[in-house]
């Protein structure tokens, strides 16, 4: 296929699935939910639960795009709503683990719609799956470059 066709193609399907995620977004607004950025730390703390990575609150601030001070604020709101706690890690006490409680587990779970989307994702092949993970990451830092201003490379 030639690879403008492929980028059109790729292109169409990022937009149709950038749409279906702010329709959600727009009708779990609207049902009185936690706010979007609440809603992000959570599903990515989450994430990194599910992984041998454990979130810290440098990796969500480098994630989400923001200052520590501003992650500091927004673990802060997550702790005192009970959805999440930061512990120190065994292997380096200087550092902080983030992991969500039940009561977070729950509230992402009803926001994201995450046991539909987890029985999806498991059912993906494995190499799809790598592919599709790494065409994403490769994505997210391009547009993470470009938004810093940071030259970005060609593929």
């Amino acid at each position: 296929m030639p690879q403008k066709i492929q980028a059109a193609r790729l292109h169409a399907s990022l937009e149709a699935w950038r749409i279906t995620e702010q329709r959600l977004d727009r009708t779990v607004s609207s049902a009185g939910a936690l706010p979007r950025t609440e809603r992000d730390a959570l599903a990515l703390v989450l994430a990194a639960e599910q992984t041998d990575e454990p979130m810290t609150p440098s990796g969500l601030a480098t994630t989400l795009g923001f200052s520590s001070p501003a992650v500091s604020n927004l673990l802060h709101r997550l702790q005192d709503a009970g959805l999440v706690v930061c512990t120190p890690d065994p292997s380096d006490g200087r550092r902080k683990i983030v992991t969500t409680t039940e009561a977070g587990r729950d509230a992402c779970d009803t926001v994201t719609s995450a046991p539909h989307v987890r029985r999806f994702l498991m059912d993906v092949p494995a190499d799809q799956a790598a592919a599709v993970s790494a065409f994403l990451d490769g994505l997210s830092s391009v547009i993470a470059q470009q938004q810093t201003g940071a030259p970005t490379s060609a593929r």
